[in-house]
């Protein structure tokens, strides 16, 4: 029974096999099924859409998901890219104001007769002592001690120390530092000293009646045999005469902005002015010798010797003696006379 049951069935989907190659056969040349196809088609779609719904989720949501971190990885990239664009911009600024100051620095006014070199700050001494800062120019440049150093605003200082590659700076308004001065709107000789604070000097030693005023112009006389004549220094800010001094107390401010140095000249004086200046240090050496030489000599001869006391004491004597005489001579005379 087993094995009719399972004939009749293996019949069975045989003959549905052929009848539904009959019909693929039929429908395929002449259509048959048409309508019916669609109608299916048409009850159908929502079953296909409610099948697909999750997997079209799926995907929408990892394709979101991989919008979203690829957008994220770009604005991150163009953070990165606007950042590295606004730190070029700011060295582009700094080289542009570095570029600008150093034509002003070329367009110093300095004389032809002068060779000159420019410099670099490298570092400024901390210690509140002292004015110095260090540069980038050293012996194997022909920097030498004593060099006048200026920049487009006016004098800054002198070199006082010289290394291989590097020198060392003192500002004018060191505390430590004179400068000999001349007032431009009159010619009066003054000396500017230091101050100890950095954007201040003072004109020291000048009478209260000084003909000297707030905002005239002190520029260099050429007279210390360091820096050359002409050049700005300072611009007085104070004029004060205070009463029970002998002196006014006059205040001016460098012309240089000592606080914010970056970039100065190097100046090499012509030989015959740098010859000129050596005279002058050697004539201010031999009169400061001279005038040495004189006070010895006057406190010397104020001090009285051996000999000079043996003087001073004979002649005490005898001028004792000589008292003693005239008082035995007037009291004879007395008795004479009675």
């Amino acid at each position: 029974m087993q094995n009719r049951l399972g004939m009749s069935a293996n019949i069975r989907f045989s003959l549905v096999g052929m009848l539904s190659l009959v019909l693929i056969l039929l429908d395929s040349r002449f259509n048959l099924f048409k309508d019916v196809r669609y109608h299916i088609e048409s009850y159908l779609t929502p079953v296909y859409y409610i099948a697909d719904a999750p997997v079209s989720l799926v995907s929408s949501a990892n394709e979101r998901l991989r919008s979203y971190q690829e957008i994220a990885d770009e604005n991150r990239l163009l953070k990165y890219q606007l950042s590295e664009i606004r730190v070029e911009l700011l060295r582009y600024d700094s080289v542009i104001h570095d570029n600008e100051e150093l034509r002003r620095l070329n367009n110093s006014p300095i004389k032809e007769s002068f060779r000159r070199m420019g410099a670099e700050v490298m570092r400024v001494d901390t210690n509140p002592f002292s004015l110095t800062v260090m540069i980038n120019r050293g012996a194997k440049d022909g920097a030498y001690e004593g060099q006048p150093v200026i920049n487009e605003q006016g004098i800054v200082g002198q070199i006082i120390s010289v290394a291989n590659s590097t020198s060392r700076v003192l500002l004018i308004s060191d505390q430590n530092h004179s400068i000999p001065v001349v007032v431009m709107r009159n010619g009066i000789r003054a000396i500017a000293t230091g101050t100890g604070i950095v954007n201040e000097l003072n004109v020291v030693n000048m009478p209260r009646n000084v003909d000297i005023q707030v905002g005239d112009l002190l520029i260099s006389s050429g007279l210390g045999g360091i820096f050359p004549s002409g050049y700005p220094v300072a611009r007085v800010t104070n004029f004060d005469r205070k009463e029970g001094l002998q002196f006014a107390e006059i205040k001016a401010q460098p012309l240089a902005t000592l606080d914010r140095l970056k970039y100065m000249l190097l100046l090499w004086l012509p030989d015959s002015e740098q010859e000129t200046i050596e005279e002058i240090k050697a004539v201010s050496s031999n009169t400061e010798e001279t005038m040495q030489n004189v006070k010895e000599k006057t406190i010397q001869k104020s001090i009285p010797t051996q000999n000079d006391k043996s003087l001073v004491v004979d002649k005490s004597s005898k001028n004792s003696g000589n008292t003693k005489t005239d008082n035995k001579v007037k009291s004879t005379g007395g008795s004479n006379d009675h």
